[in-house]
Parts: structure tokens; C-alpha cells; sequence
């Protein structure tokens, strides 16, 4: 699968300081999509799963090939916030995303009537947000996908000073909480710490091998690279994977389901 590559490192939050004055040297602050004008922003997603938890089992068993579906919102929302469904497809390391942009108003009327033409942005003829609508509602219609999840943190973005193609983010402060309602993007009550006492670093880029200051700035400071999902470390720290696993299954399936 073609895309870009992403590595993950899991890193201590003592390091913070240190590591973002060795990165600036080589990027440049990156404006979150829509609104804010700084390159420090809070991102929210609403993860789907299905009634078995596919996505979240495949992820833990390590499969090569998975699919992850979400709702993304930036900020703290309001009234006239756009959202954007997408689907994250990862290979090993290389991701490609599906995404298609909407009013986060719209949200329990489009996945009731399902009205692409109506509620997705810029979908007045053929679009590839259109195609890209079309692609998340077959699945949530085929895999019987539900909100399984909340995952909330706050993000460092930056962009490549000579390789515009190189992003680099610090992924603060990642908490979260299971099974939210639909239209709860931007609610913050009873999140969960899922990551204590650190951040992760991501790298994104699209050539086979990380520019070389990245390399050095790795092996410095020991960072080891991880398959790292947000999505699974908030469902554990809700507890997820507890002895009550088939209650929250029914929890899931039928207390949870949108509207």
C-alpha cells in the first residue's frame, strides 16, 4: 500500500524540553486544520468499532493490514465546528486516510438518513470527499460500526524546514473514555488519563528512511519505535479488557448506539 510512514516513539514527558529545542532547528510550526493560530491544538476523535471490537482485536494481535473509523474534531467545538469522518488505513508502517468533511451539527441526521449530497462539504458532484463518505458508510453500515470510544489530547504539529513532506507531532496529555454518545465530541467530563508521565512522538514522511538529524535525535535519547494506539490504550484505561468484557460488549451494541 503507497502513503506515508509513520513511526511512533513513546517518550518520557521530563524529555519534552529537550527534544522539541533539538526539532525546531529542522521545522516549522504547523496551524491546526480550520481554526487557531497557534502550532499547540487539542484533537478529539470518536472512534467506531463493531460489536466485537474487530478494530481494537485486530490492533492487538498485531495484524498487518487494519482499517480504523472515526469522527475527528479540532478545538473545542461550537456550534458551526466542522468534523470529518475518516478512515485510517495502515499497512506495517505506511497509513493512508479516507476523510470527508461536515458540520459537526449534521452529524446525528447524516448517519440517520445517510444524505452524502446533503451533509458532506463540497460534495456537489463528484468529489473525492464524497467518495470518501460513500467508503465510511458502507462500512458502518456493513460491520455494524458504533462509537466505541473518545480519545482526546493535545498535539505539537510542525512541518518539514527542507522536506515539506516530513511532519513531526508531540501527542500530549492523551486521555479518553469508552463508549460516548455520537454527538459527544467535544465533551470533556470523566475523561481518563491513558498515558501518564509521558508523550508520544510521531514522525510522518513519505521517502523509505528517516532524514538523518531525526536518526541521531532517536539513538541520543534511547526512544525505542512502538506500535502505539491511542484508541487501545483509552479503551484499557477504561478498562476494556476487564472480566466484564461481554457486558461492555451489550453496553456497546445497545446502550451506545446513535441515533
Amino acid at each position: 500500500m503507497s502513503g506515508r510512514i509513520e513511526f511512533k516513539y513513546l517518550v518520557p514527558n521530563a524529555l519534552l524540553g529537550r527534544i522539541r529545542a533539538e526539532v525546531l532547528p529542522y521545522v516549522l510550526p504547523e496551524l491546526p486544520p480550520g481554526e487557531g493560530t497557534s502550532s499547540e491544538y487539542t484533537v478529539r476523535s470518536v472512534y467506531f468499532d463493531t460489536p466485537q471490537f474487530d478494530c481494537y482485536e485486530e490492533k492487538a494481535d498485531g495484524l498487518r493490514l487494519r482499517n480504523k473509523f472515526r469522527v475527528r474534531g479540532y478545538g473545542r467545538g461550537g456550534a458551526k465546528s466542522v468534523v470529518f469522518l475518516e478512515i485510517k488505513r495502515k499497512c506495517e508502517a505506511f497509513i493512508k486516510k479516507h476523510r470527508a468533511p461536515l458540520a459537526h451539527s449534521d452529524l446525528g441526521a447524516f448517519f440517520a438518513s445517510g444524505d452524502i449530497d446533503r451533509y458532506i462539504a463540497g460534495s456537489s458532484g463528484p468529489s473525492r470527499a464524497k467518495d470518501d463518505a460513500l467508503r465510511f458508510l458502507f462500512h458502518y453500515g456493513r460491520h455494524g460500526l458504533r462509537p466505541t470510544a473518545l480519545v482526546v489530547y493535545d498535539r505539537e504539529a510542525f512541518a518539514g524546514k527542507f522536506d515539506s513532506s516530513l511532519r513531526v507531532t508531540f501527542d500530549k496529555n492523551v486521555r479518553g473514555t469508552a463508549f460516548p454518545l455520537l454527538d459527544g465530541l467535544f465533551d470533556d467530563d470523566d475523561l481518563q488519563d491513558a498515558l501518564p508521565g509521558h508523550f508520544i512522538l510521531e514522525v510522518k514522511f513519505f521517502r523509505y528512511a528517516l532524514p538523518a538529524w531525526v536518526r541521531s535525535l532517536v539513538a541520543r535519547h534511547e526512544l525505542s519505535r512502538l506500535a502505539l494506539s491511542k484508541y487501545a490504550m483509552c479503551l484499557d484505561s477504561a478498562g476494556i479488557d476487564a472480566p466484564n468484557w461481554q457486558v461492555q460488549r451489550r453496553l456497546h451494541s445497545v446502550v451506545r448506539s446513535p441515533a
